[in-house]
């Protein structure tokens, strides 16, 4: 490899990484321009800054009083989801002791025929 050779090499490689240096600096210009252009558009008065403040305080109490809109209703919600967790196996159970209180039961007494039919026999066999 010639002395020129290694120079048209080391030049190439040079002007390939200014390139790309180039590139990124680029890139990160355009980004600092567009911060740059979200911050002018911003209002940075005193009025401007209250204004903004006063947004800010009003999304904080709504955020407060949903919280604790929601903390309240908390308890009732947990009551309800151990007592929706628990009512099947009482049910269950229920039904299971209705049927063995059946069982237990004495049998009802067999119905008795009314007497109008006895005596009819009665009067026929005689």
């Amino acid at each position: 490899m010639t002395l020129q050779e290694r120079f048209g090499a080391l030049e190439t490689e040079a002007k390939g990484r200014i390139r790309r240096v180039l590139s990124s600096g680029n890139a990160k210009l355009l980004e600092l321009d567009g911060a740059l252009a979200k911050v002018a558009k911003d209002d940075w008065t005193v009025p401007g800054l209250r204004r903004h403040l006063d947004e800010l305080r009003s999304r904080a109490e709504s955020l407060r009083s949903e919280a604790a809109k929601r903390a309240q209703q908390l308890p009732g919600e947990a009551v309800s989801r151990i007592a929706i967790g628990t009512r099947t196996p009482v049910q269950t159970l229920a039904k299971s002791l209705a049927e063995l209180a059946k069982k237990l039961d004495p049998p009802a007494p067999k119905a008795v025929k009314p007497v109008e039919a006895a005596e009819a026999k009665v009067v026929k066999a005689v």
